[in-house]
């Protein structure tokens, strides 16, 4: 199942930035980066996106910090942490706030590809999941209001 999607990059070095853009866009993906936090929020505001890739450690705002403003109000975007000094208090914490994953640089372009493929796949698994439930409860609401709608249309019976 391939899946393509809108993803998001933010990174302060371009060298990098141009790098994971050039190799998902190769892979079928559309692609926006920012270099820095804030930008990166301010896309978040004005598009939608199905998947973002971020430093940790950037200059201005932090990815940490990033990531704890994208998921309040984006909780179920998947966001993607990378790094060159990973640590483990800043991978535990990473995930506490949301991440879906945390990778180390430099990163493979191959594994870069495949992680992508397979949160988009499951992106779309939950979306779909979500679009079939809420079907499901039109459905039962409108069956509810035919039942309750048949009993008010009962024919009296009068009995003298």
């Amino acid at each position: 199942m391939s899946q393509t999607g809108h993803i998001l990059i933010i990174d302060d070095e371009a060298p990098l930035r141009q790098t994971l853009a050039r190799i998902l866009q190769r892979a079928g993906h559309e692609v926006t980066t920012a270099e820095r936090g804030q930008m990166g929020l301010s896309l978040l505001s004005s598009a939608v996106f199905d998947l973002v890739y971020m430093d940790i450690r950037m200059p201005g705002m932090a990815g940490l910090e990033v990531l704890k403003i994208m998921h309040a109000s984006q909780p179920t975007l998947p966001v993607v942490l990378f790094t060159a000094q990973p640590d483990l208090h800043s991978a535990v914490e990473a995930l506490r706030l949301g991440a879906t994953d945390y990778l180390l640089k430099p990163l493979q372009p191959q594994v870069l590809i495949d992680r992508t493929q397979a949160i988009l796949v499951r992106q779309e698994k939950e979306r779909r999941k979500r679009d079939i439930l809420l079907q499901i409860q039109s459905l039962q609401a409108e069956l509810k209001s035919l039942e309750g709608g048949e009993e008010s249309r009962a024919p009296a019976y009068i009995h003298e």
